[in-house]
């Protein structure tokens, strides 16, 4: 190493020295909600896209392996979805918390596009579906699940 490049390292690492410990801190940037919600949406149809694809015309239930939660009439959980949408889903969308730090505005923002979303990824699903056209969207053609409400 050249003497001169040697005397510049040194002088660095000494003013680096002096950098008060919490210098270094990530801080979470001031995000706008509508940024968020827009990243967290399209995140959402994204997965509505592949849920369709894998799926096709065995939604919720059908066709699924692993356990499922049932009642007499209705199933009310797959392993599938309870990891997609209960684990996964909740720990990605979590990941700026973890690296910035909790914020109590950030997790209600964050919480709202993630239960709004699944709304989102669910219409996305019947209406990308390749074997299950949009036309078919209704009570006549689709085993209601307890949120399809929203859609009567």
């Amino acid at each position: 190493m050249k003497p001169g490049k040697k005397r510049d390292l040194l002088r660095k690492s000494k003013r680096l020295a002096k950098v008060p410990a919490g210098a270094f801190y990530l801080k979470m940037p001031e995000m706008q909600p509508i940024l968020i919600f827009a990243w967290v949406w399209a995140a959402m149809v994204a997965n509505g896209f592949w849920e369709a694809y894998v799926e096709g015309k065995h939604a919720w239930d059908e066709g699924k392996l692993g356990w499922k939660i049932r009642t007499k009439k209705y199933v009310w959980l797959t392993a599938y979805h309870f990891w997609l949408f209960m684990v996964m889903w909740p720990l990605l969308i979590t990941l700026p918390l973890v690296i910035f730090g909790f914020d109590s505005m950030v997790f209600g923002i964050l919480l709202s596009a993630y239960f709004s979303g699944l709304i989102v990824e669910d219409f996305t699903w019947f209406v990308v579906n390749p074997v299950f056209s949009f036309k078919h969207f209704s009570p006549k053609y689709v085993k209601l699940l307890f949120w399809h409400f929203l859609w009567r």
